[in-house]
């Protein structure tokens, strides 16, 4: 199923600094004090007016939705992007909800201190719930750059219910004598590469079970990979896997699905779905062929066609087991709504 996330906590943590952030700024001298204090009392007052003057909203979610946006359409589209324009393009038309939505948020926090979710949510609101934006702190603070009227700085925060840390580096400009106003921010590539780690991690958890259950009946020996030299005109290239795998069940089976893995030299993964018949095909030891061809608009793909297949940039994951009867054991894709 393909998940049209919004990473929103950062966001709001980036604009919203006076949660935490500008307390400890209180303590550097080298920026001036009065100014950090007028945004921390936006945020205590609820001073939604005076706060969006002292911080350029518009120009941090556009950086955000730059670095952000890219990756989860990279991860999304997998195998099915044509071009680097299709890409483009859908980016452009995520984007505006994108910053609607977080732009929603944010202003609910800042009214209440707190962020509400209707009961039907949006794909973006359902993310900002599961990653529990309330349970994020500000861990350290380093001490800020400045030069002549501008200043940087690089806060770390520690998201407490999926324990993982991330670094946002901030941007500020000098608006007059005493007073400072942030501009942009960097750094959320690397958050989004952390958030999808501990959500991994999360669904490995409530997965177990059923993942158990799955092994026992497709037992993997192992699986190995070539890449071929593509196609006539050597645009794309085709992976080659093949699944050992021992089948043990004796109740008659229909489909296996799976996923097949790519880590990028980024960090982040590419998945891409695969399906295998065995509708009255003998169970036991036995190996399975799966195709994935590589498409060099998807960062994953082109790292694997330009610099070669690691062992550990592939792995395949089971996900669910089709019975000839309907039933099945299938584990869950994303993580359930509370």
């Amino acid at each position: 199923m393909k998940k049209f996330f919004l990473i929103t906590i950062p966001i709001i943590l980036t604009i919203a600094l006076g949660i935490g952030a500008f307390r400890a700024y209180n303590q550097l001298k080298n920026l001036p004090i009065q100014s950090l204090k007028n945004i921390q009392d936006t945020i205590d007052r609820r001073d939604a007016e005076n706060f969006y003057k002292l911080v350029d909203a518009e120009k941090v979610l556009d950086d955000a939705a730059k670095e952000i946006l890219p990756t989860k359409i990279n991860s999304e589209l997998g195998a099915t992007a044509s071009s680097v324009q299709e890409l483009a393009s859908v980016y452009e038309q995520r984007k505006p909800e994108f910053i609607a939505a977080t732009k929603s948020a944010l202003d609910n926090y800042i009214a209440s201190g707190t962020v509400n979710f209707p009961k039907d949510l949006s794909p973006s609101q359902k993310w900002l719930k599961d990653s529990d934006i309330t349970s994020c702190v500000v861990k350290n603070i380093a001490k800020p750059v400045v030069k002549d009227n501008s200043a940087t700085s690089k806060v770390e925060f520690y998201n407490q219910s999926l324990l993982f840390s991330f670094e946002l580096e901030f941007a500020l400009e000098k608006i007059d004598k005493n007073t400072w106003r942030i501009v942009g921010a960097k750094g959320f590539e690397n958050y989004l590469v952390g958030l999808n780690r501990a959500l991994k991690k999360k669904l490995e958890r409530l997965n177990a079970p059923v993942r158990d259950r799955i092994r026992e009946v497709f037992v993997m020996k192992g699986y190995n990979a070539k890449v071929t030299e593509g196609d006539e005109y050597g645009f794309s290239r085709t992976m080659k896997i093949a699944i050992k795998a021992d089948l043990k069940t004796e109740k008659p089976l229909s489909k296996i699905i799976g996923r097949i893995i790519i880590v990028g030299r980024d960090g982040n993964e590419g998945l891409t779905p695969f399906e295998i018949d065995v509708y009255q095909k003998p169970t036991g030891l036995q190996t399975f062929n799966v195709d994935k061809v590589l498409n060099p608009f998807v960062k994953q793909d082109a790292d694997v066609m330009k610099h070669g297949l690691r062992k550990s940039d592939l792995h395949v994951e089971i996900t669910e087991i089709i019975y000839a009867d309907g039933t099945n054991l299938k584990q869950f894709d994303e993580i359930p709504s509370s």
